[in-house]
């Protein structure tokens, strides 16, 4: 077997540095170029003129199995007549840019195509073989990139899939507005990103193109959270559209899949010095994991709070990244890497220039021994490791969990014996939520007004049991009202066995984690079960 996530939506302003004799480099085109420059319209030229000198298409085979999270949304005069982007947080470019890190080709445009087909020749050379652009809707300028991301990816043999951001307005609706406009006006490039995979809720051969859905808990920034049935319905009209559709959410809590009828889950940044990726295991079988992979987090420039930082530690947080994500026993359907070039926080592979002065006493961080280009040679054989492995079978006995409470909430926690994994909620009390909290802990609630009337809820979930031990050891967690009941069922094919029977209708004063939650333990030794 191979080897929490958090992202602040806002810049803040941040006053300019002072000036200094030595400057950074200005924009820069990687390669020979005499398109002409656009300085009064706002929709660039995506055409590359014939005199253009592209980089050569090498390395190896993209793999549609590892993808990048790409943004199109950088700008300068030369190309759209003002800065756009690198001027974040009260920045002044060329010079000083809203990053802590400074790009070797300089402030670009990333509708450049001369740029872009640098940027596409730099992740050929990895066997990257998807990118994911952020979009933020119809007719915006990330939008009107698509083209040009297209027309490099059909050379570069790279293939193009979107990552619908939360514009303002978006919800569940304007996305299946959004999924029919991509395949109508895109969808006929040899590099839209297609795929005949099969998954829980697209069992079909289709060709279907693929879409990330960012902050898929609060649909536009000013809107209010929302649960995982928010999106049922958009999602099985694009499902039902005559090219389907491939919808991952960013959610690490495993119910959206069936709450949701989302295809699978990404998680696009964990930040944590040692990362998990354990909601893996929370995911039904048919859905599809991909993991989202950082190589740190630096977000002085733009202001975010001091504890969103996580450092790169000379190439091992991004090696850690990939071990942690594919170490989970669960086989990724797609590693996602975050990011290509998103320079305001910092989580870019895209080559970094060393010793550039950002005014008199500041300079840019760079990648230090690693070089301006380590992170694309690290990817390259990161990906390669990831590829090459020989993923075994999931083989879990399954058993069946049934939970029935009067209180307002209560908690299952397997805490020792094996993980669960791949659980399928077979039913839940109409009244009642449910949720998987990290990979052995299932919380069950209702109001509390029903509670108080004595109201019964119940949910049935089956599961398998990743690395079994002897025993399995259980706690149930309970608020003050009413009981809990828990019975454990194992399951052998059309066989059931009911193992065991717990009600816990007391109360303890025995913290867990420092934390009163009323615990109750009870174990099941699994030779006498399954005897």
């Amino acid at each position: 077997m191979p080897v929490a996530f958090v992202l602040l939506a806002a810049m803040s302003a941040c006053s300019n540095g002072s000036t200094a004799e030595t400057s950074a480099p200005t924009t820069a085109s990687p390669v020979t170029t005499t398109q002409a420059a656009t300085t009064t319209s706002t929709t660039p030229s995506t055409t590359v003129e014939s005199t253009t000198t592209l980089p050569p298409v090498g390395g190896p085979e993209p793999s549609p199995r590892v993808a990048v999270f790409y943004y199109p949304w950088y700008g300068t005069p030369e190309f759209e007549g003002k800065w756009v982007h690198w001027q974040q947080a009260a920045a002044n470019p060329p010079r000083d840019i809203g990053a802590d890190y400074y790009p070797t080709l300089g402030t670009y445009s990333a509708v450049d195509p001369a740029v872009v087909a640098q940027h596409f020749a730099w992740l050929r050379e990895t066997g990257v073989g998807v990118i994911v652009s952020s979009w933020w809707g119809q007719g915006t300028r990330e939008d009107r990139a698509v083209r040009v991301l297209l027309e490099a990816g059909g050379r570069y043999g790279i293939k193009v899939a979107f990552h619908i951001e939360p514009y303002g307005g978006r919800t569940a609706d304007s996305v299946v507005d959004d999924v029919e406009y991509l395949y109508d006006r895109y969808g006929d490039h040899p590099a839209f990103y297609r795929s005949t995979d099969q998954t829980r809720w697209s069992p079909d051969d289709r060709p279907k193109g693929l879409f990330f859905v960012w902050s898929s808990t609060q649909p536009d920034g000013q809107a209010d959270f929302v649960d995982a049935d928010y999106w049922r319905d958009a999602m099985d009209r694009i499902h039902n559209l005559p090219d389907g559709g491939l919808v991952i959410a960013d959610t690490p809590r495993g119910n959206w899949i069936d709450g949701g009828h989302f295809d699978g889950l990404y998680n696009y940044a964990t930040l944590e010095e040692s990362p998990s990726f354990d909601w893996a295991r929370t995911l039904p079988p048919d859905a599809w994991y991909v993991p989202s992979v950082i190589p740190g987090f630096s977000v002085k420039r733009v202001g975010y709070a001091s504890n969103a930082s996580t450092d790169r530690n000379g190439g091992d947080t991004y090696e850690q990244q990939w071990v942690a994500a594919l170490g989970t026993g669960i086989e990724p359907q797609m590693v996602s890497i975050t990011s290509f070039n998103e320079w305001h926080e910092g989580t870019q592979i895209e080559p970094a220039a060393s010793g550039v002065a950002r005014n008199d006493t500041h300079d840019y961080d760079d990648y230090g021994d690693l070089g301006p280009e380590g992170y694309l040679t690290m990817t390259a054989a990161l990906a390669a490791g990831f590829l090459a492995t020989d993923w075994e079978q999931i083989s879990a006995p399954r058993i069946r969990l049934t939970i029935e409470t009067t209180s307002d909430w209560t908690v299952l926690d397997m805490v020792a014996g094996g993980e669960w994994v791949q659980p399928v909620t077979v039913s839940l009390s109409e009244t009642a939520t449910a949720d998987f909290e990290g990979a052995h802990r299932l919380a069950l609630l209702q109001p509390l007004g029903d509670a108080e009337a004595a109201q019964l809820v119940e949910t049935v979930v089956e599961l398998g049991i990743l690395n079994p031990a002897g025993t399995l050891q259980f706690r149930i967690e309970r608020g003050g009202l009413g009981y809990t009941r828990v019975t454990v069922t194992g399951l052998d094919g059309e066989a059931e066995t009911e193992w065991h029977t717990a009600v816990w209708n007391g109360w303890s004063d025995e913290l867990v984690n420092g934390e009163s939650r009323n615990p109750y333990y009870f174990e099941i030794a699994l030779g006498d079960s399954e005897g």
